[in-house]
């Protein structure tokens, strides 16, 4: 019996614009939909596919890792998945194992790369019998936008003059067929109008331009498009010297101890207006709490939730993922290390 190919929504944008905020409402509100998410990791820190753990911890029957792969999380209503480009088409290859308990996939691409050679991944012989590229969906920060820059601070917004971001920035728009403005309720209503028609001149291939406010979003807009992306892009005709663009930033771990949530915090923003550091994300353990902290940033702007209690025997430590150019890390950890209590 022939299998159905199971269809597949490529999310890019730049950092901090807003995937992972998409791709837990996903899965917070699936509309019926067993749905697989592969969240694309270029440094292997998995730090993303953890924050959206924490955030659908009660979507979690058993967080137990499948038979199929060490990186395989089954969820009540999907799985999550956490790969780098090099095994990419192997997980994709393990998740067709399941399409009788997958309805839809959706692959987060980093940041600060092009979904290019996850695109070619996709439109390979041995994928494109199994998967069809349902539509590649830009996610773009509305209330950046709407003031001119694509991301966060004086830092991304002057960096506007540099041109590999400026590529990076709107070739992710060129190749969307839906773009998505995040955080549109930051916006008033007539500036994003004026937004989306701005936008709509500017992209001449007519994306669908649809809003997410309050972090949610109708599953319904996004899912069933039949796009077959591969072929309006004519993937294997396109030419982008990628690596030569993600080989700009630079990516740094930060392992500590407990630390102070204020301290560190302060020590964050004296890096940031010392180096140009876009993205910063991952977890604190704070001294005399049983939660894990949340620590999100992109440029000075920094925020601080709690997601879930560490678990029983879990190692409990401070793991950030810091991005940026031309980082200082022997100056990053000096710094960051006085936060340590």
């Amino acid at each position: 019996m022939n299998k159905k190919k199971i269809p597949a929504t490529l999310v890019t944008g730049f950092l901090g614009g807003g995937k992972t905020t998409l791709l837990s409402s996903v899965l917070k509100q699936p509309a019926g939909r067993r749905v697989a998410v592969v969240v694309g990791v270029p440094s292997g820190s998995g730090i993303d596919s953890e924050i959206l753990r924490g955030k659908g911890a009660d979507l979690v029957d058993n967080v137990r890792r499948l038979p199929l792969g060490n990186r395989i999380y089954e969820l009540s209503n999907g799985c999550l998945c956490c790969t780098v480009q090099t095994d990419f088409q192997h997980m994709m290859q393990a998740l067709a194992m399941c399409y009788d308990r997958i309805d839809h996939v959706m692959i987060e691409t980093p940041g600060t790369e092009l979904p290019i050679t996850f695109l070619k991944h996709l439109n390979s012989h041995s994928l494109s019998a199994l998967f069809t590229i349902d539509s590649v969906v830009t996610v773009a920060d509305g209330s950046l936008l709407a003031g001119g820059g694509f991301s966060s601070d004086m830092n991304l917004i002057h960096s506007k003059v540099d041109p590999n971001l400026k590529h990076l920035y709107r070739a992710q728009l060129d190749i969307a067929d839906v773009v998505l403005i995040s955080k549109a309720d930051l916006v008033f209503p007539a500036v994003r109008r004026r937004l989306q028609s701005k936008l709509q001149a500017l992209l001449t291939h007519r994306p669908d331009i649809i809003s997410m406010q309050h972090g949610l979003v109708n599953p319904d807009l996004l899912f069933n498009r039949d796009c077959e992306s591969e072929q309006r892009l004519d993937v294997d005709k396109i030419k982008v010297d990628e690596q030569h663009i993600a080989d700009g930033f630079d990516s740094v771990m930060v392992k500590l101890g407990r630390v102070d949530s204020d301290l560190l915090v302060s020590r964050l923003q004296m890096l940031i207006r010392e180096q140009p550091v876009y993205r910063t994300k991952g977890f604190a353990e704070l001294p005399n709490k049983m939660m894990r902290q949340v620590v999100q940033g992109v440029g000075s702007r920094i925020n601080r939730s709690y997601d879930r209690c560490w678990g029983e025997g879990e190692q409990r430590s401070t793991h950030l993922q810091i991005i940026g150019r031309h980082l200082d890390s022997e100056r990053l950890m000096a710094t960051l290390r006085v936060a340590e209590v």
